[in-house]
């Protein structure tokens, strides 16, 4: 076997060393039982007291007015509010479903008719005082096939510590339904319930037509009505209103308001979504029991809601930013499509004008600004990306028309950072506009999961309160952004240092931008991802060993795979460690494989990534394909036949090791997350522009450097 099969035998095998070690690790027969019965998570926000839930389906921001709902515009005055993203199995969340979930404490769902339409909530039948929910022994087998693993009967066995529970309506009797489907204490209607017989009272209000007209408008005003009666019949209760599903299959964010001891103005928030006015579905789960005085069981998913200040005096401002949640919510849904389609053929036919252009500049010298032209469009779409986070600095779901502002700003930044990097200082670097580009996405994405991640929220590659996929951190698709990226602006900064006779200090200087990524991705108050420290690590170890001149070796692949498993054990064991009430989902992670739940969690990751490509077979095939293509083109670039490839690697050894680093983290990256194939899609997507924007000018004879043109030897 010759040297360069040994060395890319080697690199195959850091890959599967990486893989073998998570599945050791992910593999049930390896979950740590838990010694004494697991207790309970969160601490109780207020020591006992009346609890009144009154749930409004479809009730929404846009509904309140003074002289619509006047009860509700004055209860607004002295309680905490948020947008609640009611998010349950479905895209959409049909009332049974979201009182289901507030049930389980986890997202659960009733079935559906053929129609793919709501279901009416089924009628409960009187049983003594109480009633019984019909169908109700079916729900736990119906649920499994979603994989998040409700427990029936949640809320009502918390709440059974503090006393009787007592539900009004069938959505009410949902929610409050015991494990067989019992409810202690029932009425039918409002008129007919005793809101002081028990410490927790649920109360279903109906729901809200779908269409904003006359029949809405008396719905939300009868529905404002009842609520008045709730708060005279119950004025010292600890009172939560929430709007617990949607209209319409069009999903929007709701409203809830929250008034109590612990809730007196301000926003509502929750370690859940760490966004200050927006929570979720299966955060008042854990927030009624912790009213109660009890603290919500670790099968309940959510986070007690807290009320923070901020909130503006004025409550018509104060009302329009919770609005301004859903608008941009809907906003970025209705135009995310569109943008991958820009993305996608926009980065095809710029890379093949380029190339085209490219080969006819050396027949003939009129096509030099053609190529001039066609390297800056290819740097115009390789900008969209963290162009559509920087759109987020300006409000444009503040305009009239947020739609056609949000698409002026995404475009404005992407001329501007694509324009910066074919003029600056860096154009004449093979790697200088690539990795300049590179480098400003990376750094974008770094300093906005360190602050918050305002930039993502919302945003056309970043994170929607719609999905509910997560609030805070690097999603899958920003991941796969912030990982290639990272990877290319490393191997931009090794490239300048190498030509300067600096390799060690190159190989240092990618270790140390690996460490610097590994911390932003991985941390749990920054990029909260375990699986991206997973994926990060062997590639900027490859890339390491690349630009260092090292050997893959066996030895060296299995030690990379430890450490990565260190990596990502250490920083969700030290999440654990934190209050449960503080940790992300990664110290979740940990609590759910002590208490034998790892089978649960794999099976939800495995059961994602086969929908992924059961819902998009034509792409998932031709994701496949590309990430053929382009181990073949790193292992074997002279099976390809491509001259100009070859010839490139020879003039600029980083490349390959980059390209090999990027292919490395994107399929680990595929397999140790749950979004099938976006990663590596993404990652192609990321990677394709930036490439072939490189590829013609290291393919050109360069002149000589002293230690640049010597390929670096990883085997």
């Amino acid at each position: 076997m010759s040297s360069r099969a040994r060395h890319w035998t080697r690199v195959v095998a850091l890959g599967l060393g990486t893989l073998i070690g998570v599945f050791a690790v992910a593999s049930p027969a390896n979950a740590a039982p838990s010694g004494p019965p697991p207790g309970f998570e969160h601490a109780a926000a207020t020591a006992g007291g009346q609890v009144v839930v009154a749930g409004v389906g479809g009730l929404s921001w846009a509904d309140l007015s003074a002289s619509a709902t006047p009860n509700l515009w004055r209860l607004f005055d002295h309680a905490s509010a948020a947008a609640l993203s009611v998010r349950t199995v479905q895209l959409s969340t049909c009332p049974a479903d979201g009182w289901l979930t507030v049930n389980t404490g986890v997202r659960a769902t009733l079935p559906r008719p053929g129609s793919g339409g709501c279901a009416p909530i089924p009628k409960p039948q009187r049983a003594g005082g109480g009633a019984d929910v019909p169908g109700w022994n079916g729900l736990g087998a119906y649920n499994a096939q979603f994989s998040y693993d409700p427990q029936l009967g949640l809320l009502a066995g918390a709440a059974a510590q503090r006393g009787c529970t007592s539900a009004v309506g069938p959505g009410g009797a949902i929610a409050l339904a015991d494990q067989g489907g019992h409810v202690q204490r029932y009425a039918a209607t409002l008129a007919g319930a005793d809101l002081a017989a028990c410490p927790l009272t649920v109360i279903d209000l109906g729901s809200l037509p779908p269409q904003f007209g006359a029949d809405r408008s008396n719905a939300v005003r009868q529905a404002d009505a009842a609520i008045g009666r709730v708060e005279t019949a119950a004025p010292q209760a600890q009172l939560l209103v929430a709007g617990l599903s949607d209209s319409s299959a069009v999903p929007q964010l709701r409203m809830v308001l929250a008034r109590g001891d612990s809730y007196r103005g301000g926003w509502l928030t929750a370690s859940s979504t760490r966004h200050d006015g927006l929570v979720q579905l299966t955060d008042l789960t854990p927030t009624i029991l912790a009213a109660l005085g009890s603290n919500a069981p670790p099968r309940a998913v959510g986070s007690v809601l807290r009320s923070v200040p901020g909130r503006p005096a004025d409550k018509a401002e104060a009302v329009r930013r919770l609005r301004d949640y859903d608008i941009a919510a809907q906003t970025i849904d209705a135009n995310v499509t569109q943008f991958y389609w820009l993305l996608a053929l926009g980065e095809v036919i710029a890379c093949g004008l380029l190339i085209l252009a490219r080969r006819s500049t050396q027949r003939h010298r009129r096509w030099i600004r053609v190529t001039s032209a066609a390297k800056w469009l290819v740097l115009f779409f390789a900008a969209l990306p963290v162009s559509s986070f920087l759109a987020n600095v300006v409000p444009w779901w503040r305009s009239q028309h947020p739609g056609g502002v949000l698409w002026a700003a995404l475009l404005g930044w992407a001329v501007l950072i694509g324009g910066l990097a074919v003029t600056g200082p860096w154009r004449r670097q093979t790697f200088g506009p690539v990795g300049f580009l590179a480098a400003i996405t990376a750094s974008v994405l770094a300093v906005d999961v360190v602050t918050g991640s305002r930039l993502q929220l919302s945003s056309l590659w970043g994170l929607s309160p719609l999905d509910a996929g997560r609030f805070y951190g690097l999603g899958n698709v920003a991941f796969a952004a912030f990982a290639v990226t990272a990877l290319v602006a490393a191997a931009w900064a090794a490239t300048t240092l190498i030509r300067q006779g600096r390799r060690r200090a190159a190989a240092v200087t990618v270790a140390m931008i690996g460490v610097v990524a590994v911390a932003v991705d991985g941390w749990p108050s920054f990029g909260a991802d375990f699986g991206g420290v997973l994926a990060l690590i062997p590639g900027f170890a490859l890339l390491t060993a690349g630009v260092g001149g090292l050997r893959v070796t066996l030895r060296r692949a299995v030690l990379v795979a430890v450490a990565a498993l260190a990596a990502g054990g250490t920083i969700a064991g030290l999440d654990w460690a934190r209050p449960p009430a503080s940790r992300s989902h990664l110290g979740r992670f940990v609590q759910q494989a002590l208490d034998g739940g790892i089978g649960t969690i794999l099976r939800r990751k495995l059961d994602a990534n086969l929908q992924v490509f059961a819902q998009r077979p034509a792409l998932g095939l031709l994701v496949l394909g590309l990430l053929i293509a382009t181990t073949v083109a790193v292992a074997w670039p002279q099976r390809l036949g491509v001259t100009g490839l070859i010839t490139a690697y020879a003039a600029e050894p980083v490349l390959r090791s980059c390209l090999a680093a990027c292919l490395l983290t994107a399929v680990v990256g595929l397999v140790v997350n749950d979004s099938g194939i976006i990663i590596p899609g993404i990652a192609l997507a990321v990677a394709l522009p930036l490439v072939v924007s490189v590829w013609p000018t290291a393919a050109r004879p360069a002149s000589p450097v002293a230690d640049a043109r010597q390929p670096v030897r990883i085997a």
